[in-house]
Formats: structure tokens, C-alpha cells, sequence
């Protein structure tokens, strides 16, 4: 038998349920590591349990239902893993007290419904931005993020003025966000 093509399952990738986990996974990982390293006492211990959550929630992953948000789902699963993480690692150390453990989850999850907030209103903010504005700070703050020195390069500009450019704008931004937050709290109290 060969070791390519049809006769090798494995040379065809994986499969959609786990490109579908990766994806999730690899989009929220960063803010469930987030989430566990706040109800843990270090980060050895947030390790640890996000290997678990990581494992678990593979485990589980038939379970979810796509129209639940995935970061939901899985911080409630990560919940549960740290008392459980917890109870096994009573006896060497202390930590916090079941309350403060959910006092602790519950800011978070406050945190981040204003995070999300903050966000929604910042991508608005950029909208408003003129385009080259607007393409700046795209560029600069992309995952292949730009030195202000290579930007200014390619936009015929100094990488002061560049720089110069990039503060200005933020604090347009900031502005803009705060502005559009005082709104949207107003209209929540009418």
C-alpha cells in the first residue's frame, strides 16, 4: 500500500469537525488563557489547566452547538476544570476561596462585555476614519505589523511624520470610541 493519496486517510488532511475545532480554538484561546490565568494562582497553573481545557473541550466538542457562542461554552467548561484543578492541588497550596473564584469569573465576564463594547465602537470609529487614515492604521497594527520606518518608506512620508500621523489618529480614535460608549450608556438608561 502506498503512503500518499487514497490509500492513506491521513494524506488528505483533517477532517471539518477538526478544522472547525482549530479555528474556534485558535480564535478564543487567547482570551480563555486570559480568563484561566485569572482564577489560577501563576502561570504554570494556567498552563496546566489550559492543556486540560484544551483536551476537554476536543472531548466535548461534539456537544457544542454552533449557535452558542464557542468562548461561552468553553469558559464554562474551564470554570469547572479549575475546582477541579483546585481540589488536586489543595493539599500543596493555597488558594482562593470558592467565592472569590466566582467573584472572580464574574468581573471577567463583566470585563468582557465592556471589552466587546470598546471594540464594536472602536471598528465603527475606524469606519468614520478617511481612507488613508484608516489604511494606516490597518496597516501598522495588521499581524504582520509594520516598522514606522517601513511605512514611511512606502508612503513617501518620514517615519517621524509617520509616527506624528499614528498618534493623532489614535487620539481621534479614543475620542471617537469614548464618545460613541457615552452615547450608547445614555440610550441604555432611556
Amino acid at each position: 500500500m502506498s503512503e500518499t493519496g487514497a490509500d492513506n486517510p491521513a494524506a488528505e488532511g483533517p477532517g471539518p469537525k477538526t478544522e472547525e475545532f482549530l479555528s474556534l480554538l485558535g480564535a478564543h484561546e487567547r482570551s480563555l488563557f486570559a480568563y484561566v490565568y485569572a482564577l489560577v494562582p501563576g502561570w504554570q497553573d494556567a498552563e496546566e489547566v489550559m492543556q486540560r481545557l484544551r483536551i476537554r473541550i476536543w472531548q466535548q466538542f461534539d456537544q457544542y452547538e454552533p449557535d452558542r457562542p464557542f468562548d461561552a461554552w468553553a469558559r464554562a467548561i474551564a470554570y469547572y476544570l479549575v475546582l477541579a484543578y483546585r481540589k488536586e492541588k489543595n493539599r500543596q497550596r493555597e488558594f482562593f476561596a470558592e467565592r472569590v473564584l466566582e467573584a472572580v469569573s464574574g468581573q471577567y465576564e463583566t470585563h468582557l462585555e465592556h471589552a466587546n463594547e470598546r471594540r464594536d465602537a472602536l471598528v465603527g470609529c475606524l469606519d468614520k476614519l478617511e481612507s488613508r487614515k484608516r489604511e494606516m492604521v490597518r496597516e501598522y497594527y495588521s499581524s504582520a505589523k509594520q516598522s514606522a520606518e517601513t511605512m514611511a518608506e512606502r508612503l513617501s512620508m518620514t517615519p517621524n511624520a509617520v509616527r506624528q500621523s499614528l498618534f493623532r489618529i489614535r487620539k481621534v480614535l479614543l475620542d471617537c470610541v469614548e464618545r460613541t460608549l457615552r452615547v450608547e450608556s445614555r440610550r441604555g438608561q432611556l
